[in-house]
């Protein structure tokens, strides 16, 4: 009995000398929710703690507890809480960013020891980049979540508002009670296969399932196209990252040290890897560059992990934060692949009294295969759709996601079902596309555009116009559009219609006829304008100049034969009906004519080696190229005869390239030549596009008067610079502005040949003037020199041009001032 006694007293004894007390919980930011990965998690006043893994989790196993659980992370105000005495408990925290400014450090004498981490790290970036492999493909799951946050009162109590809030009051907090309400607007999930290829590098997206609600979203397959991973890529062995179509220096890029300074905290253990923790911040807190912690392995020098942070005073617009988090894997062949990703983009409210935006994307990826190639023609579309990508069943996202979802996104999807369904939110969604795509859906029927809707010019005088499209609800493959205008003061009716089959989305390939009756002005034609709608509406109010009415009747046909490679032909039959005093002499019969049909066999190439395109409803969009030119090669052959009185030949070339210059900003240049074979009237030739209007645009000379100059041969080139923060962000008020420099350099050549010269009558058979065309001189330039500001109260931009050449025209100033609105990040 005694001895039994004694041994349930030493068992006591030894249990209480071995306890575990088990605490855990997550650390989640307080205004957006997002969980905080790689924070210090430690009990106070010991050396007993752990960091929170990438989804915020921690776990902490001790002996003995101390009076409180402290939990710190850089950009964040430390939080603590108190321990009660339970050998387990669960303690979540919420904390709350800072705006924190880091110290200087200064070493006495040295180098830092960190630029030695960092210089092998950056020496070793090729070994350890996934361009480097032949091929690889994954399995990804990409979650995006964006909501409406800062819900100011003043907000909050508008009367448009208030039914959205009250359905929010109603529903469970989506962070808790320590952080802040969110108004979610969007929620989507994609499983896709990701495919890369080196030489040429070449990659694709094929979106096997993906699910998306939100408000305002109709078209799922759209949608569907750009909530992958392809557009979710952060790779910081590049020099540069594009985030927000903005150029960011990466902290282990080629020249580090002139972008950054470091700080060695420590070194710990990363899972199995013993890792130099560091901490990155930007030399000049305006550059576009990061603030943070990586974590670079000690063994070869590779990154382990990144926590990084676009600060507040960087030189952006309406941004108040970017975070980026990612773990990265090594691949069997050596070089890393982000294993998991997470991007956090905090839109500031434009004005004290309006909200914010909050933009969520995460991205994890398995299943890797590398070095076995998938050929070329595979990556002919670069975002690919499965048939049944709109199917998906609840068990399926189950299987799929990594994590499950958690309550506070289960809410979300509540959220975001109800405010589709509230009558408000409907009618500023449904306005909102209307105005920024120009058509409003009406089950199978878009109408629009709505700025045709209405003109004013001394032609026409009130113009009313209407128009239609059918969408994909109608037909994938058949487009039907339609148009029509009504002048009160010329009393023509205008038009146009057109009939589209798509005969293959895949490799993207259409045959269209089309006819159209239309007001149109020497050298500012619709077709040529259609990309900058700004200029070409402002180009049709007020006084038309040139004008003529333009009859087309034609065929088109498009394929794309493999990726990136576009062939265009097509005929077309037009009529010239001048609406001014116009004459040319006519080649075979020696007569001054008025008017004139042409009949035009046409064939063109379009080449963007890594040009991105997406089906959008029925049509084919860019979203431009990431490194490479983007080219166009364009044929046309008038025929005198088959309704043509003209006989001539068009061969034109046009390249575009957008270059990122580092430290002095994005420069874009586009190279413009032709040559026009043949006698042909001066409507035929290539008339330069001036501006007379007191808007900067990129489409034309801005110090060249409309119709000033007409060639038959021309070669012109267009060079723009913006300089980002480079120049201002050295003077200390500009750089508090956020004011942005800007350059631009205009030249073109060209020149008439004197039979196109010898067909234009100075006057008419009455024997009135007749006005002509200006020329340019081969050997002598026109050349204009543009400087400016952009970046304004962050929406407005002043350009000063000054005209080096040609000054002794009519009508010629030597200097102009052009202001423009522009919305940039």
């Amino acid at each position: 009995m005694l001895r039994s006694a004694f041994f349930a007293i030493f068992f006591l004894f030894c249990q209480a000398s071995f306890a575990q007390y088990l605490i855990k919980g997550r650390v989640t930011d307080a205004e957006t929710g997002d969980p905080i990965a790689f924070a210090n998690v430690i009990l106070k006043n010991t050396t007993t703690g752990i960091t929170t893994d990438f989804e915020g989790y921690y776990s902490i196993s001790a002996k003995v507890l101390s009076d409180s659980l402290v939990v710190s992370y850089l950009g964040y105000f430390t939080q603590s809480k108190k321990l009660e005495n339970l050998p387990e408990q669960t303690l979540n925290f919420q904390l709350r960013p800072s705006s924190f400014e880091l110290d200087a450090f200064v070493f006495e004498s040295g180098e830092n020891p960190a630029f030695e981490i960092i210089r092998r790290a950056s020496e070793r970036r090729r070994d350890f980049d996934k361009r480097s492999l032949q091929a690889y493909e994954s399995k990804n799951y990409t979650k995006i979540e964006i909501d409406i946050d800062n819900l100011s009162e003043d907000f909050r109590q508008r009367k448009s508002v208030r039914s959205v809030t009250s359905v929010l009051d109603s529903i469970k907090q989506l962070t808790n009670d320590e952080g802040e309400k969110i108004l979610p607007v969007f929620f989507s999930e994609t499983v896709s296969k990701f495919y890369y290829r080196n030489n040429p590098e070449l990659r694709k997206e094929v979106i096997e399932k993906t699910k998306v609600t939100g408000v305002g979203i109709t078209d799922g397959s759209t949608t569907s196209q750009i909530t992958g991973s392809v557009f979710q890529e952060y790779n910081f062995y590049k020099n540069w990252l594009n985030i927000l179509n903005k150029d960011f220096i990466s902290p282990i890029a080629d020249g580090w040290k002139t972008y950054y300074d470091y700080d060695l905290l420590d070194s710990v253990y990363v899972e199995n890897d013993f890792c130099y923790k560091l901490q990155v911040y930007p030399r000049r807190e305006q550059d576009l560059a990061f603030s943070g912690t990586i974590w670079i392995k000690k063994d070869d020098y590779s990154l382990k992990q990144v926590d990084l942070t676009i600060p507040k005073a960087a030189n952006l617009n309406f941004v108040e934060r970017i975070k980026i988090q990612q773990e990265l894997k090594p691949t069997t062949a050596g070089p890393l692949m982000p294993s998991k990703t997470r991007v956090m983009v905090k839109i500031s409210q434009v004005t004290d009294k309006t909200a914010g935006l909050l933009a969520k994307f995460y991205t994890a990826t398995d299943s890797i295969v590398v070095n076995d190639p998938q050929p070329t023609p595979f990556f002919n579309q670069a975002v690919e759709l499965k048939p049944d990508f709109s199917e998906f069943e609840a068990d399926f996202w189950q299987n799929s996601r990594p994590d499950p979802l958690s309550v506070e996104e289960l809410a979300i999807l509540q959220m975001v079902d109800t405010l589709k369904k509230i009558p408000i939110i409907r009618f500023y969604s449904e306005g909102l596309k209307f105005f920024a795509t120009g058509y409003k859906p009406i089950g199978k029927i878009d109408v629009g555009p709505w700025p045709a809707f209405f003109n004013y010019n001394n032609l026409e005088g009130i113009r009313l116009g209407f128009g239609l499209r059918t969408n994909y609800k109608f037909s994938k493959k058949w487009v039907i559009q339609g148009y029509t205008g009504f002048g009160f003061r010329d009393l023509e009716w205008k038009y146009s219609a057109s009939l589209t089959r798509i005969l293959d989305r895949k490799r993207w390939t259409t045959i269209q006829v089309y006819s159209s009756k239309e007001i149109e002005q020497i050298g500012l034609e619709i077709a040529s304008l259609q990309s900058n709608s700004v200029f070409l509406a402002a180009s049709r109010f007020g006084t038309l100049r040139s004008p003529y009415f333009s009859r087309n009747h034609g065929l088109a046909f498009q394929r794309e034969f493999f990726k990136g490679f576009l062939f265009k032909t097509g005929m077309n039959f037009s009529q010239f009906d001048p609406l001014f005093p116009f004459y040319y002499l006519e080649k075979d019969t020696k007569e001054y004519r008025n008017s004139f049909e042409t009949t035009e066999f046409r064939a063109g190439i379009r080449y963007g080696r890594d040009e991105i395109i997406i089906i959008n409803d029925n049509e084919r969009a860019s979203l431009g190229s990431l490194k490479w030119p983007i080219v166009e090669v364009n044929y046309a052959k008038g025929f005198n005869g088959l309704g043509g009185d003209l006989d001539y030949q068009k061969l034109s070339f046009y390249l575009y390239h957008r270059i990122n210059l580092g430290l002095f900003g994005v420069g874009r240049y586009e190279l413009d030549a032709g040559k026009i074979f043949g006698e042909v009237p001066y409507p035929i030739l290539k008339n330069h596009l001036g501006n007379e209007t007191i808007f900067y645009t990129t489409a034309a000379f801005n110090t060249m008067n409309f119709t000033e100059f007409t060639s038959d041969q021309y070669f012109s080139i267009r060079y723009r610079q913006s300089f980002e923060g480079f120049l201002l962000n050295s003077i200390p008020l500009m750089k508090k502005l956020k004011w942005r420099f800007v350059g631009n350099v205009n030249s073109l050549w060209g020149s008439v040949r004197d039979e196109n010269i010898a067909n234009v009558p100075s006057v008419d058979p009455e024997g009135n003037p007749l006005k002509t065309f200006g020329r340019l001189d081969l050997g002598t330039p026109y050349l204009e020199l543009g400087y400016g500001v952009e970046n304004i109260f962050k929406f407005f931009r002043v350009d000063f041009f000054h005209r080096m050449t040609y000054l002794d025209n009519p009508g010629a100033k030597p200097f102009h001032v052009k202001v423009s609105a522009q919305f940039i990040l």
